[in-house]
C-alpha cells in the first residue's frame, strides 16, 4: 500500500479507518470494563477513558486531514471520488439507522419485564452510533472506490 500514489479520498479514508477504529475499540473497552452499562453513568473514570477516546480519534483525524490538504500542483479528487463519497454517506445512513433500530429493539427485548433501561445504554447509543458512522462511511468508502476502479 503507497500512500504516496494513492488520491487524497482514499488516503483519508484509510486514516478515518484505522483511527476511528482504534477509537471505537478505546470507547468499549471504557464502556463495558468496570461493571458495564448499569454502572456507567456513574463512573467518572470510565467517562473520562471514554472520552479520551473519542478525544484522540477527532485529534487524530483532524491532524491527518490537515496533513493530507490540498498542495499546490496537486490533483485533490475528481468527480468520480465525489460519487463515492456520496453513495458512501448514503449507504453509512441506512447502516446506522438499522443498527439503531436494531439496538433499540433488542434492549427493549431484553428489558420489557423490568420496565426500565439503565441509562447507560443511552451512552453507549450516543457514542456508538457516531463511532458506527464514521467507521461505516471510511469503510464504504474504500469498499465503493474499489468496486468502481479506484485510481491512483
Amino acid at each position: 500500500m503507497n500512500f504516496q500514489r494513492m488520491t487524497q479520498t482514499r488516503v483519508r479514508a484509510w486514516l478515518a479507518t484505522i483511527v476511528w477504529t482504534i477509537s471505537a475499540v478505546g470507547f468499549f473497552l471504557a464502556y463495558f470494563s468496570g461493571g458495564g452499562p448499569s454502572e456507567f453513568d456513574t463512573d467518572s473514570r470510565r467517562h473520562l477513558a471514554a472520552a479520551a477516546a473519542i478525544a484522540f480519534g477527532f485529534a487524530a483525524y483532524w491532524s491527518g486531514l490537515w496533513l493530507t490538504r490540498k498542495r499546490e500542483g496537486q490533483v485533490v479528487a475528481d468527480e468520480r471520488d465525489y460519487q463515492v463519497v456520496a453513495r458512501a454517506s448514503q449507504a453509512t445512513l441506512i447502516v446506522v439507522l438499522v443498527i439503531v433500530f436494531l439496538m433499540c429493539t433488542l434492549l427493549w427485548l431484553i428489558h420489557e419485564a423490568e420496565g426500565v433501561v439503565d441509562v447507560g445504554w443511552m451512552w453507549f447509543l450516543a457514542y456508538g452510533c457516531m463511532l458506527l458512522a464514521l467507521v461505516t462511511n471510511a469503510v464504504l468508502v474504500l469498499v465503493l472506490d474499489r468496486r468502481t476502479g479506484g485510481h491512483e
